[in-house]
């Protein structure tokens, strides 16, 4: 550590989801209750169980870069760049005076999938791959790209922890602005649609809902009839800054990162433990310095899985007790869809905006309801009074991710 530790702000935010490309759009959409999944257009899924996800439409990213620079970037990098650009403009700050105080941590668990993919087909086609193609399917491409197009010179790091990939991200980046390495850190994460090989693996592992009607959800975290969830698509960016640097540029405060806690417990590589969800947030609560009573928000991991539900519900009444209501709990994936390694990140980013807003959106009560009995307002976002929200992250592999927000008082 350099010094004493520096309190760490959010000041700036960009996302792109299933809502469309901005904050914006994901804060609107997001907050009134409709949905970003629809049915698949991009793969052929007739002979998969699964048929719904949460693309962007209309999302290029050719406008972001030289046509002669596309050879270097898959669509997982472009969607990294234009988070990042977006977050850099909410916070007011010109990249080319930050360059040499500013690092970057970003998460993405399976990277480059239309040019791995794309290689893979040429192969065997039989033709020549292009000498950029290693560099355009890097698992570390959306960090470097950050990296390469802000000429930033602070330390940088790609994280790949499956679906707690981005809360890893965020946990490092904001220890490194705390402990003064740097002073700004680019943090969050990116992950475009799978390829259809990759989406017929996740099929194969029968997680995903084979849900086709609309009507009470395809994706339903934490209701007893859930069947799995849906894959969707994103990056969102936070600008994280220390303190003296923010106030005296007189920055816009969005939020403070309090504290994170990051654990390992690996029964399996697929099946998660009460051990490591608890444990997560136990950490993250000390580390922030708070107790289970000052936390009125959770952001869950809520993948509508089965195992992981009934396991992240007990975890969190086994911290917070048993009183629906006491904590507004919310599940964001029922409407963005799993976005794997950038799920955390754009979770953050709602939790965030609930904060800022003392609204919880797609709120979750652990009843008995079937879907069908449940209230038609259900997903409308509840009121909450919230000083510190907690965002969850558990992924494949025993990794298990914890960050604590406090909201402050200015929304500019």
């Amino acid at each position: 550590m350099n010094g004493r530790a520096r309190r760490v702000f959010v000041t700036g935010m960009g996302v792109l989801s299933a809502y469309g490309a901005g904050r914006e759009a994901f804060e609107k959409g997001l907050f009134s209750a409709r949905s970003g999944i629809r049915r698949i257009e991009s793969i052929d899924t007739d002979a998969l169980n699964c048929h719904y996800g949460a693309q962007i439409d209309g999302f290029s990213g050719d406008d972001l870069i030289r046509k002669s620079e596309r050879q270097f970037h898959d669509r997982v990098s472009l969607m990294a760049m234009a988070a990042a650009d977006e977050a850099l403009r909410h916070a007011g700050l010109d990249h080319r005076e930050i360059a040499a105080v500013t690092g970057t941590m970003m998460g993405c668990a399976f990277g480059p999938g239309d040019a791995i993919q794309d290689s893979v087909l040429r192969m065997a086609r039989k033709e020549r791959l292009r000498p950029t193609s290693i560099v355009k399917m890097m698992l570390n491409a959306p960090t470097a790209a950050l990296c390469l197009r802000y000429g930033l010179q602070g330390a940088s790091a790609a994280h790949s922890a499956a679906c707690a990939a981005s809360a890893h991200a965020i946990a490092q980046g904001a220890r490194a602005v705390r402990d003064g390495d740097m002073d700004i850190c680019l943090v969050g994460g990116a992950e475009a649609f799978p390829s259809s090989a990759l989406f017929a693996a996740w099929d194969a592992l029968s997680v995903m809902t084979p849900e086709t009607n609309m009507t009470h959800g395809v994706m339903r975290p934490f209701c007893p009839d859930r069947k799995g969830f849906v894959i969707g698509e994103g990056a969102a960016v936070l600008v994280l800054e220390n303190e003296e640097h923010a106030l005296a540029r007189g920055a816009p405060i969005l939020a403070e990162v309090c504290g994170s806690g990051v654990v390992s417990d690996t029964p399996t590589l697929t099946r998660p433990s009460l051990r490591g969800m608890t444990g997560a947030m136990r950490a993250a609560m000390k580390d922030a310095g708070i107790a289970a009573e000052d936390v009125a928000h959770i952001n869950t991991h809520g993948t509508a899985t089965e195992l992981n539900d009934a396991l992240e519900r007990n975890a969190i009444e086994d911290l917070f007790g048993k009183s629906d209501g006491i904590v507004a709990i919310t599940a964001c994936k029922a409407a963005i869809g799993h976005c794997m390694g950038a799920a955390s990140a754009l979770e953050a980013a709602a939790s965030i905006l609930a904060l800022q807003r003392q609204e919880a959106p797609w709120p979750v009560r652990f009843g008995t309801a079937t879907s069908a009995e449940r209230d038609p307002d259900r997903n409308r976002p509840s009121a909450m009074q919230a000083q510190y929200a907690l965002s969850n992250s558990f992924a494949f592999g025993g990794h298990y991710v914890s960050i604590v927000f406090k909201r402050t008082d200015d929304t500019r």
